[in-house]
Formats: C-alpha cells, structure tokens, sequence
C-alpha cells in the first residue's frame, strides 16, 4: 500500500511517498537523522519575524518582563561574560528557555543593543569556556548551556522573584 507524509518543523520540511512498511520502519529513524544534522537555526518556528523557544514544563517558573538591555543594566554589565550571563537570564527568565544555544545567547546578548560590542560575538567561544570553567554555566552538552542553582537563586534574588 502506497503512503504520502509531509512533515514541517520550522524551515525543516520532508516529504515521502513511498510504500508503508518502510514509512513505518525506516522514515522516522531517517527523519530523526536529518534532524541531528539540520543546523538549529532551520528548525527555530518563527512568529510574525521572533524565535519561539521551548517553554518551561515547571508550571511555576518564575517569568520577568524586562528587555535584554534592562536585564543587563540590573546586573551592571561592563565585559563580554557579564552581557553572557545578561542573555542567559533573559533566555530563562524571560523566555522560558531552560538551556540555550550558543546562536540563541548571541541573538540574546545582540537584542541588549546598549551594551553589545562587535568583538563579543568574535569572543563568544571563549567566553562561554571561561563562564563555564568559573562554574557560572553548566555546558549540559557541545554548545548547549544551562545556568547552576547558585547562580539561579542570585539572579533569583536580584530580580526579587
């Protein structure tokens, strides 16, 4: 028996038509595979032009309603790892994102525009293996960051949350 299936997953798109047994073997595991090796960016869903990243499953996460550029004026950003960290707050706080990319802390740490330098996005790699080395970012895996429970609670209480 012949089948036909699309599947979209933000600019990710794969069409097969085929028989039904290898539908249903084969296609998910192949799916599964172009998906490990589709660069994170094609498969962000947009809306109206803005990232929509993962929402929190804790139904009591704490939720700020600041911009990047507030965030980073609350917690005097002056280096390349402060405006990290700034992102990272704003990622998790704001967004509800529980880890973050390496693109989404740039996209985050470009959005803080008043303290955004040019060469932080040159230094970003060492940045973040430094952050991570210091202990205020756990790196939950290759290019994925997360921030440790000491440093949520100090953020939960500089923003009084």
């Amino acid at each position: 028996m012949e089948s036909k299936i699309r599947i979209s997953f933000g600019k990710f798109e794969v069409e097969y038509e085929g028989s039904e047994e290898y539908l249903k073997t084969e296609f998910i595991k192949m799916v599964e595979s172009l998906i490990a090796v589709v660069p994170e960016e094609e498969l962000i869903f947009e809306d109206e032009g803005e990232e929509i990243l993962p929402e929190s499953k804790d139904p009591e996460k704490k939720k700020l309603e600041l911009s990047p550029n507030n965030i980073a004026a609350k917690i005097n950003v002056k280096t390349g790892q402060d405006l990290i960290m700034a992102a990272c707050v704003s990622l998790l706080y704001v967004k509800g994102a529980n880890k973050f990319k390496r693109n989404d802390i740039l996209a985050e740490m470009k959005l803080a525009n008043s303290y955004y330098k040019n060469t932080y996005s040159n230094n970003l790699t060492k940045y973040l293996n430094q952050l991570v080395k210091n202990g205020n970012l756990i790196e939950t895996k290759k290019g994925e960051y997360t921030l440790p429970a000491e440093k949520r609670k100090e953020f939960d209480q500089t923003f009084e949350l």
